[in-house]
């Protein structure tokens, strides 16, 4: 088998609302999806997801149209492992992080989709299947509205406690540091979500990596009375001593990071004390790359827990690689309307009671739907 082509489709989607986390300065109100196809000579087609890494999805989109694409036509799919050594050692100079690995993960999800439909497999049979029922969280608590519209952060809970009630799920996630509300502002969102979804749900939040220590002082006392299940990047990753010295005073468990992507800053990460650790397979190099990280999280004994803010190929993809173990924590679902999770596809997985359950499907098992595909497209390439 040869592989023949590669078509990179960016899509956006514009929300009905504008957004933030929190971070001051982000305020959006749409999404970017790049999905990647790789084709064959057996008619076998890989479908895969590249993120971006906070700047234009386009610097992505260049490497794979214009240096990584052009590199794939004639080899063997099913030698992933060449490849994605080929994808980063031949280009180690700016292939260890950041947008070339976002690249590479694109290609490499594709390629194991490829390598399971070949093989009549499901992946996470193919890697060592250990279960294929995966329960999620609910992701939400976003600032809603544009600056001044929504002055206690309150706008949108109401509905996102229904929501995660209404569809089974056993966690919640929040944003937290939010600099235009004061502290007991946020702690007040905080304890809603707590009163709402009573003591049996986790609580987890988000700081989006703008606290300093004494910003974490201030939340620490609030957040442990609330029971709060982990911290989600509270500082920049360039202070791993502040996570140490974080982790060594609180009960609270902390968490990061969906903005690394190499394998020696996850291990940096876990030796400053993070116990859930979030990789993220279209960030990280694929599930090659990734596979190899989960190895590093169960040698330390911390809890797998992958980011999965984009689409349903980047859930799913994760679904299968935590399917392959006993010890990962709930997935990510991201309860913002998006036609990037279920109208991406033609036929999602099962979801009932806050769980997916992923079908004996070869692959990862997803066909693109090509009208959502075409309605959202802004740029594509072809490389052939």
């Amino acid at each position: 088998m040869k592989i023949t082509g590669l078509t990179i489709n960016c899509m956006e989607y514009k929300q009905a609302f504008w957004m933030s986390s929190a971070s001051a300065n982000q305020v959006y109100n749409n999404r970017f999806c790049i999905l990647v196809r790789i084709m064959t000579d057996a008619g076998i087609v890989g479908v895969g997801e590249a993120d971006y890494p906070g700047g234009p999805p386009s610097s992505v989109m260049s490497v794979l149209e214009k240096e990584l694409g052009p590199a794939l036509i004639g080899k063997d799919p099913l030698n992933v492992q060449a490849i994605w050594d080929d994808m980063y050692y031949m280009h180690i100079q700016h292939s260890r992080v950041g947008i070339h690995m976002h690249a590479i993960s694109g290609i490499d999800i594709a390629l194991w989709d490829i390598v399971g439909k070949a093989a009549g497999l499901p992946c996470y049979k193919l890697w060592g299947g250990h279960h294929n029922v995966i329960p999620a969280y609910s992701s939400g608590g976003m600032y809603y509205g544009l600056p001044g519209e929504n002055p206690d952060g309150m706008m949108g809970m109401e509905d996102e406690m229904a929501l995660t009630q209404r569809m089974g799920f056993k966690g919640y996630k929040m944003k937290v540091g939010k600099p235009t509300l004061t502290l007991q502002q946020d702690i007040a969102r905080v304890r809603y979500a707590r009163e709402s979804l009573g003591n049996d749900v986790d609580i987890m939040v988000d700081a989006n990596c703008t606290w300093d220590i004494l910003r974490a002082y201030d939340y620490l006392p609030y957040l442990e009375e609330l029971n709060v299940k982990f911290l989600e990047e509270p500082f920049q990753l360039n202070s791993p001593q502040s996570y140490r010295k974080l982790a060594s005073q609180t009960r609270i468990s902390l968490a990061g990071s969906e903005n690394e992507s190499s394998i020696y800053g996850f291990q940096e990460l876990m030796d400053a004390g993070v116990y859930f650790v979030q990789p993220n397979v279209c960030r990280v190099g694929g599930p090659t790359n990734m596979r190899r990280i989960m190895t590093l999280i169960d040698l330390n004994e911390r809890m797998f827990a992958p980011h999965s803010w984009s689409s349903i190929i980047c859930m799913t993809a994760n679904m299968h690689l935590m399917a392959t173990t006993r010890r990962h924590y709930m997935l990510e679902y991201d309860i913002n309307p998006s036609a990037f999770r279920e109208d991406l596809v033609v036929e999602p997985y099962p979801f009932k009671d806050g769980s997916y359950t992923i079908p004996d499907k070869p692959g990862f098992g997803l066909e693109p739907n090509m009208k959502t595909v075409e309605a959202h497209t802004v740029y594509s390439a072809t490389v052939k």
